[in-house]
């Protein structure tokens, strides 16, 4: 399977999984199961945060920003649950931090993607071409249905 293909079935083979010892798909929590990839714009902070790692490392407070600009202002996470998304971005092995000295500030952490979150940022892309597809189905659908009317 390409790491651009998804598949949403519980049967799914687990041979498709990113590389590495069992690594989760975008859908898939640590512990195999599935997990709701989210509702409205907020589903997209995980990929966008990749995204934006994919181009550059960042601090958590600026990685906010940076998501902010890269959507032109379609996903504006909240930084304590962008906090959240990295720690376990982190401990599942897509994302490393290492505090920097701030210079005449406090110390920051500064986030950067592995090789594993940028094949799991490719499934993203992968998801987010389906759901694509499946929403303009969908919109074809509601104008043909709303012109028949």
């Amino acid at each position: 399977m390409s790491t651009t293909e998804h598949h949403h079935t519980d049967d799914a083979p687990r041979g498709d999984a990113l590389p590495g010892p069992r690594r989760r798909r975008c859908c898939e929590s640590g512990d195999g199961t599935r997990r709701g990839v989210g509702a409205g714009r907020g589903a997209f902070v995980e990929p966008a945060l990749l995204a934006v790692l994919a181009r550059s490392e960042g601090y958590g407070y600026d990685l906010v920003r940076a998501i902010e600009e890269a959507t032109g202002g379609e996903v504006v996470p909240d930084a304590g649950g962008l906090y959240r998304l990295l720690r376990r971005l982190e401990e599942d092995g897509f994302v490393t931090s290492a505090w920097q000295d701030g210079g005449s500030g406090p110390q920051r952490r500064s986030y950067c993607i592995t090789d594993d979150g940028r094949a799991l940022l490719d499934h993203w892309i992968g998801h987010l071409e389906e759901r694509r597809r499946a929403l303009e189905v969908l919109i074809g659908a509601a104008r043909g249905a709303s012109t028949a009317v």
